[in-house]
């Protein structure tokens, strides 16, 4: 293997080179609103002159504990990276150096992430990621429980679909009815279970890898567990000791509060009623490196808010990603995948940060580097497909079987969002727990729109199924009343009856699940309006839907964005099998536009270094983009006392203003229906009641309430163009935390 596959820098990059991004710059943006190509100009947030100087590589941080495989799987891929390297010419005493130059950070010992008794932190981002974990999966005693949950059915799953792989003989098992002389099929068990390899052929050796390499990925994570479960017992004490918030109020306590009460033992101000007795701890932070909400968000999202601008970009949209024959496709939605997520995670930004959380000159200019990892990765995903392929069929027919037990809801037939449309509606800033809040709370809000629809023949045929598989069921239950022995002793076409009852069973519940028991007259109100509380919740709505959300081009639309699980299962399965072709072929023409992508949009932050510039909510760059706008009015809604740009400061005030206008003419409308409420007829009346109850923002009983939400009026603003109205005067921006993306550069 050439070494030069797993190098670490390159030459120095050309002038010449920077005309070249200019020029794939310009074809790169957006819409007209983009920054122009700078590169030359503005001080790019990289630690060092040239892209070959070499720079200390960062420490790995934890992760976001929101997916639990993604930390194993990242570093089992670092290993093997690591291994190779060090197998290669020249890789023993590159490995030795950076030995040397970890041992000279820390030494060899174990640096917590947790504050010591003296408040010193070894690295705040880590600091930081930690104290979100523990609030995120809320305390301890959860944490352990989710990660031996997670271990134990990630196990079964493993073992099982191994075993009934390569262990059981399937063909004398399913003939066993041909030989009656032999006892039939009335045997034990034991009789078609073998697991020596000679006994089943190929399977036998496939399943024993399958075992294998899912025993070793098990493993990993298990240790791994030891020290989230150490690092987790030492942020416990800090909780509970630092913080005054014990494992039951951490059930329930709002982030924000979390995050005033670490800013009081940073810099004392606002003290806290019920911390004041530990006024003498004090965290060994600089005030000017965590400040404020904001900063905290920075750095626990750094990685994440790159992956969002990212993945809400057209770079993605291309055709050209997928093989030809396949380019009907659509591209977004496989890039957009958990799989694709994890290999942009491994390949991309768990690279990109050196120790100073500057981007690192070596990864952030060395295209070829890139293009190295992707193809890597690409030949991993396709020695490995197979096995996860198998994996996640058996884990999806293994959840399958767990919700029609538990609902009495087949799997296939409920919907969900997919993972292109999670992306979309993912805000800058916004952590996983307020994500999950917001998803939470759409769901019965984009069911409620499409049951405005009529179901269509697919749910008339699925009714006429399972009537008759129903009548099926019925009859030969009926038969078993009568004659228990009836099911098990009598044959029809060369199958017991129990055979019968057991496929009507599951025709019944399949068709079932995409049957609709409400009528579209049912559900009262206006598309228009159900659309908008939905986009009150998943801040999406694009302009080509407004005024058409009536439409069946519209309803096709947003359901693609909301499928049933059974698509998106097969989504992610399409994304297993296409990402080597994705990864060795189509990403590594893509290096350079990602690259000079995450090149033009980072800043240099004073006191979080390198960060990408959407998430600085900068207005007088980006103008009136409308996802920071949701960003920032998302942020605002989660840390109310958190005051942020005076353009953001005036976008709410014009919010606020809007709402007000609306509830005037509201009570304006309720005024006049009083006083001529006299001359109306009862239907006139309710008519009336049910416009007020509209302009009103919807209905109070049915416990949702969209004039609530300030999405909701962001989208009337949008409706109405009255964008342009910002009134700037009198809004102060607060100078601690509205600082312009433009005015930042490298201190």
């Amino acid at each position: 293997m050439d070494e030069s596959l797993l190098a670490d820098n390159e030459d120095h990059c050309p002038r010449d080179v920077e005309e070249e991004d200019e020029l794939l710059w310009n074809e790169l943006k957006d819409d007209d609103r983009s920054l122009p190509f700078r590169l030359s100009s503005h001080q790019v947030p990289v630690s060092g002159a040239h892209p070959s100087d070499s720079s200390p590589a960062a420490a790995p941080l934890p992760s976001l504990r929101v997916n639990v495989h993604l930390p194993a799987i990242s570093t089992l891929f670092r290993e093997v990276l690591d291994n190779v390297k060090a197998m290669l010419p020249g890789g023993q005493r590159r490995a030795a150096g950076r030995g040397e130059a970890s041992a000279a950070a820390g030494g060899s010992s174990r640096v917590s992430p947790v504050p010591d008794r003296y408040g010193r932190v070894a690295n705040l981002d880590a600091f930081l990621i930690t104290l979100y974990n523990y609030y995120y999966h809320k305390g301890f005693w959860s944490i352990v429980v989710v990660e031996l949950v997670s271990l134990t059915t990630g196990l079964l799953s493993v073992v099982l679909s191994s075993f009934l792989l390569s262990c059981v003989q399937w063909k004398p098992l399913l003939e066993c009815h041909r030989h009656p002389e032999q006892r039939g099929c009335a045997q034990d068990m034991e009789h078609y279970v073998s697991c020596r390899a000679d006994n089943n052929g190929p399977l036998g050796f496939i399943g024993a890898f399958y075992f294998a390499m899912f025993l070793l990925y098990w493993v990993s994570r298990l240790f791994q567990l030891v020290g989230t479960l150490r690092d987790t017992r030492d942020m416990e004490a800090f909780y509970k000791e630092r913080l005054c918030i014990d494992e039951r109020q951490v059930q329930t306590i709002a982030w924000d509060e979390v995050v005033t009460k670490v800013l009081y033992l940073v810099k004392g101000a606002n003290d806290p009623v019920n911390m004041r007795q530990l006024s003498s701890y004090k965290l060994q932070i600089d005030p000017a490196l965590l400040s404020s909400p904001h900063d905290f968000a920075r750095r626990i999202m750094r990685r994440d808010n790159y992956l969002i601008a990212i993945m809400n970009h057209s770079l993605f949209e291309s055709k050209n990603l997928l093989p030809t024959s396949l380019q009907f496709l659509s591209t977004s939605h496989i890039m957009c995948s958990r799989n694709m997520e994890a290999n942009l995670n491994i390949c991309l930004l768990d690279h990109m940060f050196d120790a100073e959380l500057n981007l690192a000159p070596s990864v952030i200019h060395n295209v070829e580097m890139l293009k190295k990892r992707f193809v890597i990765a690409g030949v991993l995903n396709f020695v490995l497909a197979p096995f996860i392929l198998l994996y996640r069929l058996s884990r999806f027919f293994f959840l399958a079987a767990q919700e029609w037990q538990t609902n009495r809801v087949y799997y296939f037939g409920t919907r969900r969002w997919s993972a292109y449309a999670i992306w979309r509606f993912r805000e800058y800033n916004e952590l996983p727990h307020v994500l999950d809040a917001r998803m939470a709370r759409s769901y019965a809000l984009a069911d409620r729109y499409l049951g405005m629809f009529p179901t269509g023949s697919l749910a008339i045929i699925a009714g006429g199924i399972s009537f008759c598989a129903s009548s099926i069921m019925a009859v030969l239950v009926l038969v078993s009343l009568l004659e228990e022995s009836v099911l098990l002793q009598t044959t029809l076409f060369g199958h017991e009856l129990l055979w019968y009852l057991t496929i009507s069973a599951g025709v019944f519940a399949l068709s079932r699940s995409f049957t609709s028991s409400t009528s579209p007259f049912l559900v009262n109100g206006d598309c228009e309006e159900a659309m908008m509380q939905v986009s009150a919740e998943t801040h999406y709505f694009p302009k080509e839907w407004r005024g058409k959300c009536h439409s069946f081009e519209v309803r096709d639309a947003f359901t693609v964005l909301f499928p049933f699980k059974a698509v998106l299962f097969a989504e992610e399965c399409l994304s297993v099998l296409l990402a080597p072709y994705i990864l060795c072929v189509s990403l590594p023409r893509l290096a350079r536009e990602i690259l000079l992508f995450l090149r033009s949009h980072s800043l240099v932050h004073p006191s979080t270094r390198a960060v990408c510039r959407f998430a600085e909510f900068d207005f007088k760059e980006y103008g009136n983009d409308a996802k920071m706008e949701s960003s920032f009015i998302n942020f605002k809604q989660n840390h109310p006392k958190w005051v942020g740009a005076r353009e953001g400061e005036a976008l709410m005030h014009r919010l606020g203003k809007l709402r007000e206008e609306e509830m005037e003419k509201s009570m304006r409308m309720g005024d006049t229906m009083m006083y001529s409420s006299h001359t109306l007829s009862m239907s006139q009346q309710l008519m009336q009641s049910q416009a007020i109850q509209n302009a009103m923002g919807g209905d109070r009983m049915s416990g949702y309430v969209p004039q609530d939400n300030e999405f909701y009026w962001l989208e009337k603003l949008h409706q109405q163009g009255r964008m342009g109205e910002l009134d700037l005067e009198g809004m102060q921006s607060n100078p601690a935390d509205s600082i312009s993306a433009s005015s930042l550069g490298s201190p």
